[in-house]
């Protein structure tokens, strides 16, 4: 059982909405208590989208914002996951160093895995094949009740000329 607190901000699409709610599930499986008072939380987790500009500059900025607060002493740890962490993963620490652990759109399952080792000391960055099917994990839906988003696919394998999504989610 795990002493800290976590928070989820998911950014973007219905499908980083399935992750995070899959997310939720693992870390109170794990033993994290998850509180939606992002404020004075020992880590938080940004679910990001880095698919068009303006969900990039909303991603970029939501992390910012919890960096500042985690330099005021109100967050102890930034955890980054999704799609900016995945298109970006070369630069996202050298861009913004305060970030604790990256994890790229197939890994979000190892999400336990990467809080306890920020809150060791360490930044994991973790990665999987995004090109690849995860195994079903159960959700803890955030939807008011009677309806839940269904993620009927992952990626997309069109690869049209002017689209990044099948780099990101396979």
């Amino acid at each position: 059982m795990h002493d800290k607190t976590v928070g989820m901000v998911s950014l973007g699409c219905a499908k980083n909405q399935v992750n995070s709610e899959q997310m939720i599930y693992l870390l109170k499986e794990a033993g994290f208590a998850v509180s939606s008072d992002l404020d004075g939380l020992d880590a938080v987790i940004v679910n990001t989208c880095g698919f068009i500009e303006s969900a990039k500059a909303e991603a970029i900025d939501t992390i910012l914002e919890f960096c500042a607060m985690k330099s005021e002493g109100r967050l102890k740890k930034v955890i980054v996951t999704g799609c900016l962490a995945e298109r970006y993963k070369s630069e996202l620490l050298t861009e913004i160093p305060e970030i604790d652990a990256l994890l790229g759109t197939a890994s979000y399952q190892n999400i336990a895995d990467a809080l306890t080792l920020a809150f060791d000391g360490e930044t994991p960055q973790l990665y999987g094949q995004s090109s690849e099917l995860s195994d079903e994990v159960p959700r803890e839906l955030s939807t008011p009740d009677g309806w839940a988003y269904l993620k009927i696919a992952e990626g997309c394998d069109n690869n049209c000329a002017y689209c990044v999504i099948p780099s990101i989610r396979g």
